[in-house]
């Protein structure tokens, strides 16, 4: 199924805008937990139908959103990716095995990407998004992403990487509005304010 198809001109073109404002904060929050210098690529929107789960998307962390967009919000990690990000907050090299500091330091370096990236697309649309406790996924994230949004009824979702120049730092920020909850909206159209 062709994604062109899935979103209007509309929603397409406010999705595009949302999301680039999302990954500019969350590069900034990335940039500055790392000290290291990351940038977004533009939107790419996705389809249910024509996704097939990346293994190399080993990690990740999710998060419910609610209010002026609501749906899921995920950021993946490849495992290398992971274990640098860790590295630079945490003393990781004394460990074998991702323990409860490293999982703890990977859920708060979710929870301050995703509440930069949501803040920024709240205030945007000029009214307030909720974020859910964090789930940490650290085996198989995409293939798990991929079915909680298929699970939550999302057919179709935007996504920017975000990378360092040497690409060793590498992140997807993904975001898949949930459906209006109000009656007069189409079935399955991205709720946010206009």
């Amino acid at each position: 199924m062709n994604d062109v198809t899935e979103f209007s001109d509309e929603e397409r073109e406010r999705l595009y805008e949302l999301t680039s404002i999302g990954a500019s904060h969350a590069s900034t929050a990335f940039t500055m937990l790392l000290n290291r210098a990351i940038a977004p690529s533009a939107p790419i929107f996705r389809t249910a139908d024509e996704y097939a789960a990346d293994d190399a998307w080993g990690t990740g962390v999710v998060f419910r959103a609610d209010g002026e967009l609501s749906g899921l919000v995920a950021i993946l990690l490849p495992i290398a990716a992971r274990d640098v990000v860790a590295e630079r907050l945490i003393r990781f090299e004394e460990y074998g095995e991702p323990h409860r500091s490293f999982e703890s330091a990977l859920r708060e370096v979710g929870n301050i990407v995703a509440s930069q990236t949501m803040s920024a697309i709240a205030d945007r649309l000029g009214g307030r998004i909720l974020l859910s406790v964090p789930l940490l996924v650290m085996e198989d994230a995409d293939a798990q992403f991929a079915s909680m949004f298929r699970e939550g009824g999302a057919k179709r979702w935007v996504e920017c990487e975000l990378t360092d120049s040497a690409r060793e730092i590498r992140v997807r920020l993904v975001l898949a509005p949930g459906p209006k909850s109000d009656g007069d909206a189409a079935e399955g159209s991205p709720r946010y304010a206009e």
